[in-house]
């Protein structure tokens, strides 16, 4: 009977935390569905690879995505994707993707990737952004850490050695750049000593040793006689050891023989 009421109770509980569960899950999966810009840290004047990630949140689709350049960030390149078009206005300092057919579905998310060159001095760069859905709503993604709706933030900082980086999105150090064309650097005179000693030692090297003809011919090696002595050894204590073996047997099968007759 007890064991029926606790088996009810049971049900009951699950029962009633089963929503409570899909309420806070759905809830967790909505608070994160932000739209992010990566990476979160980047150096100062460096042409940063950004990635916007653009997730849907609603049950219909998003059409269009708008993202403004913070204030020192420098647009530069955008990487194109099929089904959607994308729109640069440098007036307004600001990058448009709109998609030519469905869009990114719910449940889904779709990534913009495009180069950025990053302000001389160091800070945070807020990224703005305008998600626009296909119901006519928009959600702008404008608000501090706090809000519901918070802008995606880069800290633009000195990376160590005060690297930089070129057009080409390599980075470089200016404890390197002193030195560009090796036909610039100049001669170290101590290294253009120490190849000449270098060449002449070699030189020496090469001419033949008068002792080296001594022993030249394996013939006129000198056999090493003791180099035998193991193998022989080795060799008489294996007949000693089999003859013991065949005298041993033979004392076997005779004292077996002799048990038997008794």
């Amino acid at each position: 009977m007890k064991t029926t009421n606790m088996n009810r109770t049971f049900k009951k509980l699950m029962a009633l935390a089963a929503p409570a569960s899909a309420a806070l899950l759905l809830f967790a999966t909505v608070a994160s569905a932000h739209v992010t810009v990566l990476p979160k840290e980047s150096a100062t004047g460096a042409w940063e690879t950004y990635t916007m990630k653009v997730p849907v949140e609603k049950d219909v689709n998003t059409n269009k995505v708008v993202l403004k350049m913070p204030e020192g960030v420098e647009f530069q390149q955008y990487e194109p994707i099929p089904g959607w078009t994308t729109t640069v206005d440098e007036s307004a300092g600001t990058v448009t993707w709109e998609a030519e057919g469905d869009g990114i579905a719910a449940g889904e998310f779709q990534r913009f990737t495009f180069v950025a060159k990053n302000p001389a001095t160091e800070g945070e760069a807020a990224w703005d952004a305008f998600q626009y859905y296909t119901d006519g709503s928009i959600v702008e993604w404008t608000g501090d850490e706090n809000a519901d709706t918070p802008h995606s933030i880069t800290t633009i900082g000195a990376a160590a050695g005060e690297t930089a980086a070129n057009a080409h999105g390599q980075t470089v150090s200016t404890d390197d750049a002193a030195v560009s064309d090796p036909a610039e650097a100049p001669a170290d005179e101590s290294t253009t000593e120490t190849a000449e000693e270098t060449t002449e030692a070699d030189a020496a090297t090469t001419e033949p040793a008068a002792d080296a003809s001594a022993v030249s011919e394996p013939t006129e090696v000198a056999a090493d006689a003791p180099s035998d002595a193991p193998a022989q050894t080795n060799n008489v204590l294996l007949y000693v050891t089999l003859a013991l073996s065949i005298v041993a047997i033979g004392l076997s099968g005779a004292a077996l023989a002799s048990r038997k007759r008794k």
